[in-house]
């Protein structure tokens, strides 16, 4: 396979970062329609959708790691710096790459809190909107498919 100096394996990281993803959302989408006060009471529920923002989160940090990488040349420094660089390569529009970076620092929050001290309305808002991630998972298809980073 053809992967236009993107080597197969790092391809493959994506696509497999792409199908996380869309597997979170998935998910998440059936949690959505959990109630507020539910979600509240609910600490398993919480749980689940906690670890899903996370999982697909540095899923889309993964991709955004690598395909900086693969343009640049050189890796970003932050998560946050992953997601903007990703407009500044074409990958993404400014506006979809800053709520990307908005992301990964919520799945910093996420990921380094616990208990009470994670704001749960915060959160289940967050549940509520999924847009971001479905937008980014059809912006990182486009760039492959328009990369031919896709033909076989």
């Amino acid at each position: 396979m053809s992967t236009g100096g993107l080597p197969a394996d790092r391809l493959d990281r994506i696509l497999t970062a792409v199908e996380t993803i869309e597997e979170s959302l998935a998910v998440l989408v059936r949690k959505q329609r959990v109630s507020r006060e539910e979600y509240q009471d609910d600490s398993d529920v919480r749980d689940v959708v906690e670890r899903r923002f996370v999982k697909m989160t540095e899923a889309s940090i993964d991709i955004a790691t690598v395909l900086v990488r693969y343009v640049r040349g050189e890796p970003p420094t932050t998560n946050a710096e992953a997601m903007r660089s990703l407009a500044e390569v074409g990958v993404l529009r400014g506006e979809l790459s800053e709520e990307m970076a908005q992301a990964a620092r919520f799945r910093n929050v996420l990921s380094h809190t616990y208990g009470n001290v994670i704001d749960h309305d915060v959160v289940y808002n967050a549940l509520q909107d999924l847009d971001r991630y479905r937008r980014f998972v059809r912006a990182i298809r486009d760039y492959l498919d328009d990369a031919g980073l896709l033909e076989g």
